[in-house]
């Protein structure tokens, strides 16, 4: 038995590219057979629907939404709901899924959005958060440069992003980057925005996660698994289980 968390999420109440409600979302995803979802709306300095003129207690408020909406359908109908986002390296176009971290930490950061990477990087981490670089090679008219992904500023890589609005992912060359990088983690995810879509990706386990640091824990431990196109893979992308 696996039990499936999407990893990669995203709500039309704080996305601006989310075509599905939070509660919509919750909903698929307990019906297609996963246990939890990780919520990762984009970060205020991305696509994002929070105004930026309000005051950063308002901001966060309002970016919580996403999340809050989910997790609150989710206690009702048996899915675990877990916080991150996905923070974008400006004006450069390079996403970051930010994993473990919560209100309390952005709210006492309101500089955050405005740190260089490198930065944005040392504060994160050193509050026991952790960073997964999501679709590193992905090209698109908004990512202003050739992608160069920054291996010591990241814990892990989206090895596997299954479907989004860019024409191009490049997939294998993220697979290449986790290969030459052994130490970092590797994910899948759907990076999913309708409900349309729900069961292609994420990360299975032989038991349940309780936490985002356990996520990250039994990453760490080998016990993970991709979902990779509906199908449950080991970390290699070697199909162990079709039945998902």
């Amino acid at each position: 038995m696996f039990y499936k968390y999407e990893t990669h999420f995203h709500t039309s109440e704080v996305s601006k590219c989310g075509r599905s409600t939070a509660v919509e979302m919750v909903r698929a995803h307990k019906k297609a057979g996963y246990t939890g979802v990780f919520v990762t709306d984009h970060f205020v300095n991305g696509n994002c629907t929070v105004p930026r003129h309000l005051s950063w207690k308002d901001q966060i408020d309002l970016f919580m939404q996403g999340y809050e909406l989910a997790y609150e359908e989710g206690k009702k109908i048996g899915l675990d709901v877990f916080f991150a986002w996905e923070y974008v390296n400006s004006p450069y176009g390079e996403d970051y899924l930010t994993y473990n971290l919560g209100y309390d930490f952005l709210i006492a950061h309101p500089k955050l959005y405005k740190l260089p990477f490198d930065e944005y990087s040392r504060v994160v981490r050193e509050n026991g958060g952790y960073i997964i670089h999501a679709h590193p090679y992905r090209t698109a008219d908004y990512i202003l440069y050739e992608p160069n992904p920054k291996v010591d500023l990241i814990d892990g890589v989206e090895v596997n992003n299954t479907t989004s609005d860019s024409p191009h992912n490049h997939n294998e060359r993220a697979w290449e980057l986790a290969r030459a990088n052994p130490q970092l983690l590797r994910i899948s995810g759907t990076d999913i925005h309708s409900v349309d879509i729900v069961g292609l990706g994420g990360v299975a386990f032989p038991y349940q996660i309780k936490s985002s640091q356990h996520f990250i824990d039994s990453l760490r431990a080998g016990d993970g698994y991709l979902i990779i196109d509906g199908q449950i893979t080991d970390m290699e992308g070697n199909i162990v289980d079709k039945a998902v």
